[in-house]
């Protein structure tokens, strides 16, 4: 039986990064980009930390002891001005100058639709940088504290209210931040402004740790009841900017919550996590009974290590694996290059790191294989014969213009069978492999297509 497959490739680049090294504003260096690989893959780009930068942020960013070691793994004979400051300690919603000296991201984002491309951008729900000019304004907005039960997770404002640093409910609460009182029901209002304004420079947010305003999550981490409803401010705007995305960053089992709250999709975070646990049997339930453009699925991101790092070769048997499933990929800079050092969200400038050329390769055979997809995409998981009764994944991808075959062994020991000839498709003398770009001559059986497969090996073939 045929299914309909969608995908939406959703490229994420760290803005100021990419400007601090370029020395140049976006507007200046956006032509070379679209040439990269990853951007003529991708649906959306996700510009990760083009708001304002906060300078108390910065100043913490550059004198916490505990974040030094970070900088100093990836940048070698570091200077405070390789130190910009949390990108999720904003200052406010206005564009950073190391991003753009433009007032807004219109001009930014048109760029982006010319190249048929989507522009996705951050909105912080929680907290606001504690120097934000925001506080001042609207003082009765923020979680303010008795000064009778003041603690390290609150500081006192200038304007002299004590408040809560934004936290969640199992760490210490960032120092750099101010926590939105999500009991005040003016908060979402505000917030429905702010997202007014992101709306008209873009196409879509990603909301982090979208989370920590409902009620129960707010009442276990401040002790209070939030009002603040997702489904009203997702509403809100969509019925004024119709087609406008909310991706949601969520943990803690919480992402069927927010999907039946509004959102067009959530970090699955599990399937990582049992991928870097190398859990086969629960990859494979996950891929085959949960995939969908609901679930936004990755390998890295800033937040994480770098997939080279943590799976080495087998981010390419993840990353197919993915490709081969109706989802949401995430793909964050520097993934096909191989590079392995994680890249504190702090940095502006690091050390170049060198190109993995056997996952550089990988990935140009993988994007150029995506890349010749048409629109109207169907999938069949095809029947075949395992010798000794151990099922694997094996998917036919059909698009107008090829025909892909998945096949991935998620049992811990080697698999072996044939997969039937169906409509002259595999009556191919070679084949290549995808993943590994290894050459396959095939003899022309009556039993079909050999395979024979160990633990954790997929192979990505097109006809």
């Amino acid at each position: 039986m045929k299914h309909p497959f969608h995908q939406i490739h959703l490229y994420e680049i760290g803005s100021r990064l990419f400007c601090g090294k370029k020395g140049k504003p976006l507007q200046l260096v956006l032509d070379g980009l679209h040439k990269t690989d990853p951007f003529c893959w991708a649906d959306e780009i996700w510009l990760m930390g083009v708001w304002k930068n906060s300078p108390s942020s910065q100043k913490i960013a550059r004198s916490m002891p505990e974040l030094q070691p970070g900088y100093q793994f990836v940048k070698s004979n570091l200077e405070q001005s390789d130190v910009y400051g949390s990108p999720y300690s904003i200052y406010e919603y206005s564009p950073d100058p190391l991003v753009t000296d433009q007032l807004d991201l219109r001009e930014i984002c048109d760029w982006f639709h010319s190249h048929h491309k989507k522009l996705i951008l951050d909105f912080v729900p929680n907290h606001l940088a504690i120097d934000s000019p925001i506080v001042s304004q609207n003082p009765d907005l923020f979680l303010k504290v008795d000064p009778n039960e003041i603690g390290k997770n609150s500081f006192l404002h200038p304007n002299g209210f004590w408040y809560s640093h934004g936290k969640d409910p199992y760490f210490d609460g960032w120092t750099d931040t101010i926590q939105w009182d999500f009991s005040n029901p003016e908060v979402e209002e505000y917030h429905i402004n702010i997202l007014r304004s992101i709306a008209k420079q873009c196409d879509g947010v990603r909301c982090d740790m979208a989370m920590l305003p409902l009620p129960e999550v707010f009442k276990k981490t401040h002790g209070k009841l939030s009002v603040y409803d997702w489904n009203r401010v997702i509403k809100t705007i969509k019925q004024e900017f119709h087609g406008f995305k909310f991706y949601a960053e969520v943990y803690w089992g919480l992402e069927n919550t927010l999907q039946f709250l509004g959102f067009d999709a959530t970090y699955d975070k599990s399937l990582f996590d049992e991928m870097l646990m190398g859990n086969l049997t629960m990859i494979a339930n996950s891929i085959m009974n949960n995939s969908n453009l609901h679930n936004i699925r990755f390998l890295e991101n800033h937040d994480e290590n770098r997939a080279k790092h943590n799976f080495g070769d087998k981010s390419h048997t993840y990353f197919s694996l993915l490709s081969a499933t109706p989802n949401i990929i995430l793909f964050h800079d520097g993934q096909n290059l191989g590079h392995s050092k994680k890249v504190p969200v702090q940095m502006i400038q690091i050390d170049e790191e060198p190109v993995d050329f056997a996952t550089n390769s990988f990935y140009n055979r993988a994007f150029t294989t995506i890349s010749k997809r048409s629109n109207k995409l169907e999938y069949i998981d095809l029947q075949y014969f395992e010798f000794n009764h151990l099922p694997i994944f094996a998917r036919k991808i059909i698009s107008d213009f090829h025909v892909e075959l998945i096949l991935w062994n998620h049992n811990s020991i080697e698999s072996s069978g044939w997969i039937q000839y169906e409509d002259g498709i595999f009556f191919k003398d070679e084949l290549i492999d995808i993943v590994t770009g290894e050459i396959y001559t095939q003899m022309k059986k009556k039993e079909g297509l050999y395979f024979k497969l160990n633990p954790n090996q997929l192979q990505w073939f097109i006809f």
